[in-house]
């Protein structure tokens, strides 16, 4: 039986999911934010944190991409705050590892110039 956060669940994670991961992965991080915002908007209790707090991770890197690092350094906070609950993984995510990048882009390290940018990968079932 799957987690979600910490409740028990028997579903995969919801397709909006999947694509931010998809687009994530791809460095499209302004369409990875567009994908999730429509699951956030639906999503009520905590578990919308878990979203926000995605969306938040890809504006960071976003900003990042942009050449922006200080508005990163801001949002990684502001991304941190809404995935602190969630951990260690939520929906099959490691939110450790997103929490991981989160505090180096908030400590000013850019991930992405050191050409190697953080990949989002589901756990197995």
């Amino acid at each position: 039986m799957l987690r979600r956060c910490d409740r028990p669940v028997a579903v995969a994670p919801d397709s909006h999911l999947i694509d931010f991961i998809a687009c994530f992965n791809r460095q499209a991080y302004y369409e990875a934010h567009d994908v999730l915002e429509e699951l956030w908007l639906k999503t009520g209790g905590e578990h919308r944190d878990f979203y926000k707090g995605l969306i938040q991770t890809a504006a960071v890197f976003l900003k990042l991409q942009q050449g922006k690092p200080d508005p990163a350094m801001r949002l990684a906070q502001r991304a941190m705050s809404h995935l602190e609950k969630h951990r260690p993984v939520c929906d099959q995510l490691r939110v450790d590892e997103v929490l991981e990048w989160l505090r180096d882009v908030g400590r000013g390290r850019n991930i992405l110039a050191e050409g190697t940018p953080p990949r989002l990968e589901l756990l197995d079932r």
